[in-house]
């Protein structure tokens, strides 16, 4: 595996309780797991920002930012897309020096709110 790919699985993996929350929030507001997506990216300074919304809406941030290149934007927009109704796309950008890093990770399961 490439140390990018390392970097951002590593990322996914300490993420973990971050991407269980705004999940259980967005579950809580009535929100349909298959239309979720969540974006995370952790900063060179360990800052770690990002949320939860709509695949299209994540999508749409991703493919306007112009701080990955083209073609790293068009993979991640087509692998939110192209996920299963049980499965919420989680794109993790990781800082290094001088780059981004990024693609897509998917939480998967059936997810629904329990009283």
């Amino acid at each position: 595996m490439g140390t990018d790919e390392q970097l951002l699985d590593d990322f996914f993996t300490s993420a973990s309780s971050t991407i269980e929350e705004l999940v259980t929030k967005a579950l809580h507001d009535g929100r349909p797991v298959w239309q979720l997506a969540i974006v995370l990216e952790r900063r060179f300074d360990g800052e770690v920002t990002g949320g939860c919304g709509s695949q299209g809406a994540i999508a749409s941030q991703i493919v306007r930012d112009a701080r990955l290149p083209m073609g790293v934007r068009h993979a991640i927009v087509n692998s939110i897309v192209v996920g299963g109704l049980h499965e919420i796309p989680v794109v993790v950008l990781v800082h290094g020096e001088g780059e981004i890093a990024g693609g897509v990770r998917r939480v998967r399961g059936s997810l629904r709110v329990m009283s």
